[in-house]
């Protein structure tokens, strides 16, 4: 591909999109290119500076030497420091300095663990604090800086000759590249004092800013810089933000070939990369809103972490709405709640989530929609919600719906899980449901059942006497019981079988019955015979209530096991907020969260269709 400016090569053509971006600074500084950060600085400025508290980092450029020769030498100062805290205080710090130096981060950030205290001197307070500022703005995990790292950050240390590389580098780590300006130029000086993979880790970062601050003769020789670097320079870094000066140049062909380059990678600029395409193609009518929501769904399951994931989850419920796709929407606002659900995005996918969900559920009670497409909406958003008390008013419309259409079991099936989930939440503290909607569910559900006359599963349902406090309500919930008694005979019937060999909705009936009364042993004995009648089909609210029936009782090693035994409750949207009421006395839960809940949140868009007896439940 010809680039701009007529240069030729990979650096060549580097070069020409950052001198294109701006051209009258280009004819004047066409001369002037380095080819490596040592090269862009004179001598002048590397000399040493005036020691300041805290001091620089780095007076001169660092020695490097053979690693395990180093660090053996820094091993064997440690040992001899002993318990005397200043020496000790010095040989951490020159060890945290050495891993820093190689841009081990998380090696250094636990070695500086231990330069605290009573006792420690200010200088060694002050050279550890500054280091630990220096790890923890390279750390790969972006863990949050401690307290006194952040300080050094304050206007107080403006003097410090260090503050604006490592003000710079903060900005960049929070994604204001904005906020750079003034500081670059005098951050990227700094930075030539620093360790070559210190530089490499840092230099893609700095570069971006150049480039959206506009400040194109530093992005040129950053750009250079990246020439002594063979992995940066074949990474997916250096093409994406090619492709950014080409874009920022008005060139698209060349920010269209370079974001090919960087595509193809696993890290995050290569799926900033695949974004910019599927934006590229939107800004120029390349794509169409059903091409790009296609591409963008790919995308949001080969990068899920971080803001990165969310945001794009976020651009996928725009461009379907986009499509007019609303229920796809509303299931990807369900998969930001789940995957982030402490995120900016995560409010305002709440927020959204609500308004389409009232729309399309009014839709489909108005038959403005086909009660499939009804259906299927529901069937993939209910899922990521059925633990909202809001939600649940907008199921309870479908099976009102449904009900009028004559569909009794489906209308009696959705009364029945809209309740359990309710019950469920509301034991577990995560949700309230309104005054009388339990009652109500209950009483819509009999008036199905007796509707597609089910009047053994109704006289199961009418085996635990119900009596609402609204008086319209307890009317309807009499004229069921009294259709029901005039079917089937005498209610009390249904108690008759004793013991073990009694039918599966009695076992239900008399463990329920001892949960609400508080009998928690008796409810685990209960529940436990439930099990064994039902085994992996035990339905999803049953398990839920044998859980916490266990803990309850205090047997937390019962309670284990049945966390054990249902992994389907792993996979609830809602599991991370149901472990933390459950594992405040059991630790035994711990590895089942770490191993097993983290990863199944993810996999929550399937949640209904691999629970076992799912076919009840929804």
């Amino acid at each position: 591909m010809a680039y701009p400016c007529a240069l030729r090569g990979s650096f060549a053509a580097a070069v020409a999109l950052l001198l294109c971006a701006a051209p009258a600074q280009a004819e004047r500084e066409a001369g002037v290119v380095a080819s490596t950060l040592e090269d862009r600085f004179s001598p002048a400025l590397l000399s040493p500076l005036e020691v300041i508290n805290p001091p620089p980092l780095y007076l001169e450029r660092r020695e490097i030497l053979p690693f395990l020769e180093e660090r053996r030498t820094l091993m064997r100062k440690l040992r001899d420091a002993g318990d005397h805290k200043p020496a000790q205080a010095r040989a951490l710090t020159d060890l945290a300095e050495f891993y820093f130096a190689h841009g081990l981060a998380s090696e250094g950030l636990s070695v500086l663990g231990g330069v605290q205290g009573p006792g420690l001197p200010l200088a060694h307070e002050l050279r550890a604090s500054a280091f630990e500022l220096a790890l923890g703005l390279i750390d790969p995990l972006d863990r949050p800086l401690s307290e006194r790292a952040r300080s050094l950050l304050e206007p107080g240390h403006g003097e410090w000759a260090d503050q604006p590389l490592f003000l710079v580098l903060n900005h960049v780590r929070e994604g204001r590249c904005e906020e750079t300006g003034a500081l670059l130029d005098a951050a990227v000086t700094r930075l030539a004092r620093f360790s070559k993979p210190v530089q490499e880790r840092v230099l893609p970062g700095l570069l971006e800013c150049a480039i959206e601050t506009r400040q194109w003769r530093l992005a040129r020789d950053l750009a250079a810089a990246f020439e002594a670097y063979p992995s940066l320079k074949r990474g997916s870094a250096y093409h994406f933000l090619l492709g950014r000066v080409a874009e920022a140049g008005d060139a698209p062909l060349a920010a269209f070939d370079s974001y090919v380059q960087a595509q193809g990678e696993s890290d995050l600029w290569a799926h900033r990369a695949r974004r910019a395409l599927v934006d590229l193609g939107l800004e120029h009518d390349a794509l169409a809103p059903e091409e790009a929501v296609e591409l963008l769904a790919q995308e949001a399951e080969m990068w899920r972490g971080g803001e990165d994931g969310a945001r794009t989850l976020r651009d996928l419920a725009s461009l379907q709405l986009i499509a007019e796709d609303a229920a796809s929407a509303v299931e990807t606002y369900g998969r930001i709640i789940v995957r982030h659900p402490e995120s900016p995005e995560a409010l305002e996918a709440r927020q959204k989530a609500r308004v389409l969900i009232d729309e399309l559920y009014r839709k489909g009670a108005s038959r403005e929609i086909s009660l499939g497409r009804y259906m299927a909406n529901h069937e993939r958003i209910a899922p990521f919600f059925r633990f909202n008390a809001d939600f649940a008013e907008a199921a309870e419309l479908l099976a009102d719906t449904f009900l009028k259409a004559g569909a009794t079991t489906m209308a009696a099936r959705e009364y029945a899980t809209i309740h359990d989930y309710l019950t469920a939440g509301q034991d577990l503290g995560i949700s309230e449901p309104g005054e009388g909607h339990l009652e109500r569910l209950k009483v819509k559900e009999a008036e199905a059942l007796a509707a597609g006359g089910q009047w053994e599963t109704l006289g199961a349902l009418l085996a635990q006497p119900l009596a609402p406090a609204d008086a319209a309500l307890r009317e309807r919930y009499d004229m069921v019981s009294a259709r029901y008694l005039e079917q089937a005979g005498r209610v009390s019937e249904l108690f008759g079988a004793n013991g073990d060999a009694a039918p599966e909705q009695v076992l239900r009936l008399r463990a329920q019955a001892r949960f609400d009364e508080g009998d928690w042993p008796e409810a685990v004995a209960a529940y436990g015979r439930l099990h064994d009648r039902l085994g992996d089909e035990m339905p999803l609210p049953d398990s839920i209530r044998y859980l916490l029936a266990a803990h309850r009782s205090d047997d937390m090693a019962q309670t284990a096991d049945i966390a054990r035994a249902f992994p389907a409750l792993t996979e609830l949207p809602a599991w991370e907020d149901i472990l933390r009421s459950l594992t405040q006395a059991a630790p035994d839960l711990l590895p089942l969260r770490e191993e097993t809940a983290r990863a199944r949140i993810d996999g929550a868009t399937e949640m209904l269709e691999t629970l076992p007896g799912s076919e009840q439940l929804n």
